[in-house]
């Protein structure tokens, strides 16, 4: 098995403690931020029906107004997990032809609509689909994926059924929707495309990194973020959720200190096929 090979020193960013201050100018319903020297929005019309991005969403945005960023100008890309439409909006503005937002909830669309037409961007060029990643069967493949999957463990004690639980908590111990990419990547990337990832640390990363670059991915670390774990929504449980998360900790499957954990923003890239392309 042939790794592909790892900057050791990604450049890493520590937000501070709390939540006064963030990747955020404004928030929790209406947030503004800087990409790549455009100005963009991002609101959501009830936080219960679709999350309000989190630093953790939004690193992997300040990551991509690095150097070592990806051209998105032209390409033909799915977002997996859309919700508000963050990512759709970024891609839209930063140049691409084509974004396919994908999201189990049904209340992602109309949110990912509004959010590129505040943002004066062509609406045209956006296909919404509600489905399951599982069940998701694509015309053609992508040039370019990007994501953020929820990544905090399930418990009955603090199931919601809602959109926040959507956006945020996964089955298998946080990795059920870090799973389902690995597992489809082939089906909805063409060769020689492109994955962008946030990673949290709560979702073992090596497991990720060992099962793309097996298939001969190739990996960069765009740059880490160092935060707090978000468990503002879920404060009466706080003392079960860390619990379970100590529980991967002691396995190996988790990384964090005390509240505090990080988000990778990972770039993959899909070797070409046989014929070179």
């Amino acid at each position: 098995m042939t790794y592909a090979p790892i900057r050791t020193l990604p450049r890493r960013r520590v937000l501070p403690v709390g939540e006064s201050r963030s990747l955020w100018r404004s928030r929790p319903s209406c947030g503004i931020f800087e990409f790549r020297g455009m100005r963009l929005q991002i609101a959501v019309e009830d936080p219960t029906e679709v999350l309000f991005p989190t630093d953790c969403g939004l690193s992997l945005i300040a990551a991509l107004n690095g150097d070592d960023a990806p051209d998105l100008n032209g390409v033909n890309a799915l977002d997996i997990g859309a919700g508000s439409g963050l990512y759709s909006v970024v891609l839209l503005a930063a140049g691409a032809e084509r974004v396919t937002a994908l999201d189990i909830n049904p209340a992602s669309a109309a949110q990912t609509v509004a959010n590129v037409v505040t943002n004066g961007l062509d609406a045209t060029r956006l296909t919404c689909v509600t489905s399951p990643l599982e069940e998701y069967t694509p015309d053609g493949r992508f040039d370019l994926v990007i994501t953020n999957p929820p990544h905090l463990p399930y418990d009955p004690a603090y199931a919601r059924g809602d959109g926040l639980e959507t956006a945020l908590v996964a089955r298998e111990g946080g990795r059920a929707m870090y799973d389902a990419v690995v597992e489809r990547m082939d089906t909805v990337l063409a060769p020689g495309g492109i994955l962008l990832m946030a990673h949290s640390s709560l979702a073992d990363i090596p497991r990720t990194v060992a099962q793309l670059t097996g298939r001969g991915y190739e990996m960069d670390t765009l740059e880490i973020f160092e935060m707090d774990i978000p468990l503002l929504a879920y404060s009466e449980q706080k003392d079960t959720m860390l619990g379970l998360l100590k529980e991967r900790q002691a396995a190996g499957q988790a990384d964090f200190d005390g509240s505090r954990f990080s988000v990778h923003a990972l770039m993959f890239r899909r070797p070409l096929d046989a014929t070179g392309r």
